[in-house]
């Protein structure tokens, strides 16, 4: 009884203590293990160094005994190839091989999350962890702060990773109980983490801690740099911070610096004066594009001074074509400006083909809302509105095809 005792404590031990043999050794990327089962092209081997999709890591790529691993999940506690047609067999010894490239990839942006974490809790203040996930260039942090995040705060974070990066510190894990994790305010966890599990925690040395089941490097130096992208407000409380890391953060800040050598010479200034040249530049071409306002407005005035007018039996057709982004002008020209024995029908080219119409108060038998359903049957688009007033648009015709078209209606 006392040998099956014993023996009983040990398998628990055993479980209590077991965690994936990726944790113990992430950069192992060539291994042997013997085949445990098979489901068509579901293969769960008797150990595996790839890592699932999990925890907002993408699955590990590679291949096994030769045919590539075209997925990685964790199902039923157990970790699940996909392979797709193989022709591997039960108990067969089949060799593993990770795609480094990528795995480090995923490792440089696990432990890249962790610094930016830790960065976001020194800028924000009180923050909880909502969400993360590892993209092919990027990665991003959902934030739950109350905090209003500008770039100036985004400037600050970026720093602070930066510097953290290059003090190298020591990135460790080890094994708590969930009960430990709730009561510390120090720790990020997931809140679905299930009751009275033992859990594994990343450590960033006097920087983060937090629930992750993921692979990382062993300090923050090999994460090589990071860029804060940009931000998003994904809901009330709840804020998402893209980053990118290691090369593709260089990638891009190479980039972004010829961008600003481009600027600097096209401007004929130097860095420190781009932003005081570009401002005076904006505030140019705001008064140009104002000027340009004033003198199409002028335009268009003169254009709905001289109307087309064609003369009916009980009242008098005046069509003008024009080309403006003013509807407004236009909408008040037709309805506040339109005779007591007129219609009035402005066609107006910009963009698509659209049509406002006008009917003055003496003019019996003759609807505005009428006229651009004709229109619209005529030449498709829509619209609609009253009798005195209607508007439409979207007419797959030429202006004057739906003028010689209204000469033939009216």
């Amino acid at each position: 009884m006392k040998r099956q005792k014993r023996f009983y404590y040990k398998i628990l031990f055993y479980f209590m203590t077991y965690h994936p043999p990726f944790w113990e050794e992430p950069r192992k990327m060539d291994f042997e293990s013997e085949v445990k089962s098979i489901d068509n092209g579901k293969v769960i081997l008797k150990k595996t160094y790839f890592h699932p999709e999990e925890g907002g890591q993408p699955p590990d790529k590679g291949t096994l005994g030769g045919h590539e691993v075209k997925d990685v999940q964790k199902e039923n506690g157990k970790i699940v190839h996909y392979l797709g047609k193989h022709d591997l067999e039960v108990g067969e010894k089949v060799e593993g091989k990770i795609d480094e490239q990528f795995r480090y990839k995923c490792m440089r942006g696990h432990t890249g999350a962790h610094v930016v974490y830790g960065a976001g809790r020194e800028v924000m203040g009180k923050v909880s962890y909502a969400g993360f996930d590892i993209g092919e260039v990027k990665a991003r942090i959902d934030f739950e702060t109350d905090t209003h995040i500008d770039n100036k705060k985004l400037l600050k974070l970026e720093e602070l990773c930066n510097k953290v990066i290059l003090e190298s510190r020591p990135v460790s894990w080890k094994i708590l109980d969930r009960e430990e994790i709730e009561s510390s305010d120090e720790i990020a966890f997931a809140k679905k983490i299930p009751e009275g599990e033992q859990v594994r925690i990343i450590e960033v040395e006097d920087w983060d801690r937090g629930v992750c089941s993921g692979t990382h490097l062993d300090n923050t130096l090999e994460v090589g740099r990071i860029r804060v992208e940009g931000k998003k407000k994904l809901q009330e409380g709840v804020t998402r911070i893209v980053f990118s890391f290691g090369e593709e953060a260089l990638k891009r800040e190479y980039r972004e610096k010829r961008s600003v050598l481009r600027a600097v010479e096209e401007l004929e200034t130097n860095q420190r004066e781009l932003p005081k040249v570009a401002r005076q530049l904006k505030d140019r071409i705001d008064d140009l594009e104002e000027k340009i306002e004033e003198l199409e407005s002028e335009k268009i005035e003169s254009e709905l001074e001289s109307f087309e007018s064609y003369d009916k039996k009980s009242f008098d057709l005046l069509m003008q074509t024009i080309s403006t982004e003013d509807t407004e002008m236009l909408s008040h020209k037709a309805k506040d400006e339109v005779g007591e024995d007129e219609v009035m029908i402005i066609i107006n080219e910009r963009d698509s083909i659209s049509a406002i119409v006008g009917v003055g108060d003496d003019v019996k038998d003759v609807s505005a809302n009428d006229i651009i359903q004709a229109i619209s049957q005529e030449f498709g688009g829509g619209g609609g509105g009253t009798e005195e007033f209607a508007q439409g648009g979207g007419f797959d015709a030429e202006a004057e095809d739906i003028k010689q078209f209204l000469l033939a209606y009216l």
